[in-house]
């Protein structure tokens, strides 16, 4: 009965072995991340000319009307993206043709972390910008960097996307 027993078992484990999600490597760089550092992305292989444009949670759309907001936020309309409390997102912005081609959707879930993409959010938090570090709502690969850092009053480590 025993060894019944051990084979059940470890069939179970397998199974939610094989059911749980593998992280982001973005994710899992983000969530290493230690605070108060300015750092580099690791290369994803996205092209030269790539933005990066984070939204936050709650965050429907791109503020502006500007490009790339235009096309981000007609593709977010069109896939009736609603931001919520538990996924923030970053929209991967290819240098292609007009409208949707080459824009893409990475959802992640809400971890130890939490995403900005206003100087003035991180202001209300407490924090400060390094000398040098430039928040953006989208930024090029080849530019972009995050900023890594702990309000005085939180137990969150704060993430926000720019260039330095």
């Amino acid at each position: 009965m025993t060894p019944l027993f051990y084979a059940a078992g470890m069939l179970a484990l397998m199974a939610l072995g094989a059911c749980s999600e593998e992280r982001h490597p973005l994710d899992r760089h983000l969530g290493q991340l230690r605070p108060e550092t300015v750092a580099a992305l690791p290369d994803m292989g996205w092209p030269p000319g790539t933005l990066l444009c984070p939204l936050t949670m709650y965050q429907s759309e791109l503020p502006g009307s500007a490009p790339p907001a235009d096309r981000v936020n007609a593709f977010l309309k069109q896939k009736q993206f609603l931001g919520d409390e538990g996924l923030w997102s970053l929209i991967v912005v290819k240098p292609m043709p007009e409208g949707d081609a080459g824009i893409e959707q990475l959802l992640f879930k809400r971890a130890d972390y939490d995403v900005f993409n206003e100087p003035e959010m991180l202001k209300r938090e407490g924090g400060t910008l390094p000398t040098g570090f430039v928040p953006q709502t989208c930024v090029s690969v080849e530019r972009a960097r995050v900023l890594v850092t702990r309000p005085q009053r939180s137990d969150r480590t704060l993430i926000v996307f720019g260039a330095a």
